[in-house]
This record gives structure tokens, sequence and C-alpha cells, in this order.
């Protein structure tokens, strides 16, 4: 049978909210845009996938010059069957109404027996969710309904602890984890579960779904600007510091606004600011504590900010999986006269920036003055893997590293919170709602993740006026960084005078 009702996507999209299910299957035009960040992680999972392939050579592809939906790939999927081949890449089969491609199929044993057949699906991460396991169950099912004689089932996923040296191997990259026990025990449940779908798609009206922690987990639902719109802004999902599940609670219990939540809930400094200062309009200056912080550093201040990327596959000698890898630093120092200097570094997408980077960056800051940083982890990170990787830099990345101080530190503390941070004390909230005229909005990347995943973009891009056009727009990124920084501290100082 090649009708199918259901694909993979469609039903863990209906585990997580049979409105999702709904919209997807009857109204895709409510789909939220793809932003930069995902459609970064989901070519990630392309290339992953594809270099996975190379744990078993040689095989056909049952997609190629076909839809991966057609009818076409289910039937060229059984002819690559029966012509004895023994590696199938995206082999489609239907069962139960319900389409799945299976991202590597290997032969068990002679091609001109009987033989079993052993699946893998490859996800592009470190670890096992437990989605990927509802996942893998579900293939299970269609393809032992589907009358494939199925001696294993396997995810595999990469290696966190793999460590390239020399050519990349692939067998040490990937982690190949048996599923068939989990998809055993629960054969029964996904065939309960997609009679539960078919039921929802024969629906002549969209389920009665409250919004609730469904809408984030496991994944962001991509339909929330369609089941939000009528949600007001700063309501409890909003509130800093708590669980999804805990604003799900507030909310179900009929607290729209963070000002409804009784004073006997115990919520966080940041939480219960954020419902203070939405009724009273007011900003809080604790000008004691940041006068106190802001003491000991001086006049002469180096503002840093450092970006890096996390390539899921290694490319460079040393380096791991997720690595954190330096591409680009910020830097405005301010000297004893108040006068500001930019000083910037942009590595050349394509080859490994570590060396560079750090011979630029100890340059830049020599001296004494400290050095601040807007949540400081993700610099130090950084410098502590290059310490590791050039321990003859040691001594002078520890006197940096011993500089460093927090720009967060005033609001994560709760001295200083303006209304419209909305209780976020992320640079992107805090910048715009302290110096109005800086902000993100007028850029052409205006986060972190959008940083990471136009430079990853740029590391295999070979059109010239591509590579030109993303780095324009990551200078002028990290720019605003330091140079926000640095109108932020200003308004610290006037906080206190």
């Amino acid at each position: 049978m090649s009708h199918y009702l259901l694909s993979k996507s469609s039903y863990i999209k209906g585990l997580q909210c049979p409105k999702a299910l709904f919209f997807y299957k009857h109204y895709p035009q409510y789909r939220d845009p793809v932003s930069p960040s995902q459609q970064a992680l989901f070519n990630r999972g392309h290339e992953v996938g594809f270099l996975a392939r190379q744990l078993f050579p040689g095989g056909k592809d049952a997609t190629e010059k076909i839809g991966a939906k057609s009818k076409k790939t289910i039937e060229r999927t059984a002819q690559l069957m029966a012509d004895g081949e023994k590696v199938i890449y995206e082999a489609a089969f239907v069962a139960d109404q319900v389409l799945v491609l299976v991202d590597i199929l290997v032969r068990d044993g002679d091609p001109s027996t009987s033989s079993g057949w052993r699946a893998f699906e490859v996800k592009s991460s470190l670890r096992l969710s437990h989605a990927y396991f509802r996942d893998a169950e579900l293939q299970y099912y269609v393809l032992k309904n589907a009358g494939l004689n199925l001696v294993d089932f396997c995810l595999v996923h990469v290696n966190g602890d793999y460590v390239l040296e020399g050519e990349l191997d692939i067998k040490k990259l990937f982690r190949i984890v048996s599923v068939m026990r989990s998809a055993e025990e629960n054969f029964e449940r996904i065939g309960e579960k997609i009679a539960g779908h078919k039921a929802v798609l024969k629906m002549k009206q969209v389920p009665e779904v409250s919004i609730g922690e469904q809408c984030f987990s496991p994944y962001e639902c991509d339909y929330r600007g369609q089941c939000w719109k009528n949600v007001p802004a700063e309501n409890v999902f909003e509130l800093s510091g708590i669980s999804r599940a805990e604003q799900a609670k507030y909310y179900s219990a009929g607290y729209i606004f963070p000002e409804q939540i009784p004073d006997t809930e115990p919520l966080p400094l940041l939480a219960r600011l954020q419902a203070h200062v939405r009724v009273t309009k007011e900003t809080i200056v604790v000008k004691e504590r940041i006068r106190e912080w802001l003491l000991p550093l001086g006049k002469e201040i180096i503002f840093l900010d450092i970006e890096s990327y996390q390539p899921a596959i290694p490319k460079y000698h040393g380096t791991w999986p997720f690595q954190a890898l330096p591409f680009a630093y910020s830097i405005h120092k301010r000297n004893a006269n108040g006068e500001i200097s930019y000083h910037s570094f942009l590595a050349e997408p394509g080859s490994d920036p570590r060396a560079e980077f750090l011979e630029r960056f100890l340059e830049e800051t020599k001296g004494e003055e400290p050095i601040l940083a807007y949540d400081m982890t993700a610099e130090k990170t950084v410098l502590n893997l290059l310490r590791k990787r050039f321990p003859e830099k040691s001594a002078e990345i520890d006197q940096r590293l011993k500089r460093i101080r927090d720009l967060k530190q005033p609001f994560a503390e709760g001295w200083y919170y303006h209304p419209e941070m909305k209780g976020s004390v992320s640079l992107k909230y805090v910048l715009p709602s302290l110096v109005p005229d800086q902000n993100y909005s007028n850029i052409a990347i205006q986060n972190g993740n959008h940083a990471m995943a136009v430079y990853a973009k740029l590391e295999n891009s070979g059109d010239l006026f591509e590579i030109a056009e993303g780095k324009t727009a990551l200078e002028e990124y990290i720019r605003l960084d330091t140079f926000g920084m640095v109108k932020i501290f200003e308004v610290l100082e006037n906080s206190i005078s």
C-alpha cells in the first residue's frame, strides 16, 4: 500500500500536540517561518546524515532524483531490495498508512537467501533524547508491518569523546546504539497512537488544545504564531528563571500576567521584579551595590565579545564534535580620558581560526585594565580551550582570564532593572531598554545563534559575493555587541551620579 496519511514528522508532531498535527496536515500555511538558526540545525542534520553513510559505503539512494515522499520512492526501495542491493539509503516503506524513510538499511546475510535487515537512523547530536526513541519506535513499527525481516534497529549519533587526529575516522566519530528492545516493547502502543492521530486528521474542526508546556517540548512548536496570536504580551510564559512546566502551571491556574501570581509563590528574584515593575513602571536602581561594583573597575576598560561556532563534525586537528571554535572578537577600549577605540578580528572562513585569533587577541588585550564581557561564561570557555591547545601561551591567557569581569552581573543581581527588559538580562534586551537608539532590529544579524549560522555557512561557500556580504554583516553585528556594552556601562555610571 503506497497511500499514507502520516509521516514520521507528522506522527512526532501529533505526539506533542494534536492541534499541531491538524495544522500540519490541513493548514500548512499557518506554519511559522523557519529562522536562520533553525535552518542551520536542519543543514547540520543533513550534513551529519550524509557523512554517516560512510559507515556503510557503496549503497544506493532510493530518493535520488525522486521526491522523498513520492510513490516512486517506495517502489524504488522495493526494486533495490529485489535486485539484491546490500545497502540502501533513504529506504521508504508504508504500513498502517504511515510513511517512513530509513536513513540506512543494510542487508544482513546473503542476498540469495531470505536474509534479514539492519536499520540505522542518524541523529546529529551527542545524546539520544526521549523524542529520538519515539521516532525509532515508529519506524520499527512501520518496517515490521511492511513485512521487513528486521534483525536490528539502531540509532547512530555523534561521539562527543572523539578527537580529530589526522584523517577523519568515521567509525570513531559515530556511536551506534541498538533500540530494538525498546521498539519491541512499545510496538502495540505505537499502533494505538497512530489510530489516535488518524482520528485527529478526520476531525471537521481544529482540536481544542490550550497553550501550555507542550508548545515548547520536546521541540518549540512551529505553529505558535497561530495558536498564540491572541495571547497578550508579557504573559507568564515570559517569566524569567522558571521552567516551562511552572509557567504552564500558572497559566492553567488563570494567572495570565506575572503580577497576578500571589506573593506567597516562591518566584526567583528577576521574576518577582518583573511582576512588580509591570505594575509600577519604575526603573529599579540599587545605587550602593552598583557603586561598589563600579569602583574597582576604574576608567580604563576593555569591552570584549568573542563569537564562536560549534561544528558537529570536527574539521581541525585536536578538535572534537561541537567544540566551541572562536572565529571573531570585538573590542572597544576606553582610555583614562574617556576616548574610545575599536579593534576586531574575523577569521577567514575555511581555515583553522584558533592560532591567529589567539595571537591577535593577546596583542590587543595587553595591559592591566579590567576586561568586561557580557555573560563572561562564553569568553572564559573559549580562552580555557585555547589554553589547553596552546600551553606555551597559558601564562598570558591566565593573565587575561584574571582580568575578566561580567557586565551582566548588575542586571542578573537585580541592582538595575528597567521595565522594558521584560524579565530578561540578555544583552539583546538590556541594550535597547537602556539605550533605545541602539538595538539589533536594524542589522542583518540579530543574535549569536544567527551569527554562528552565518559563519558556518561561509565555511562551505565558494561564492565570493556571499562571503563578502556575510563578513560585512558579521562585522556589523560584533561591533554593536561591544559598542552596546560601552553605552550600557555609561548608563550604570550615570545612574549613581
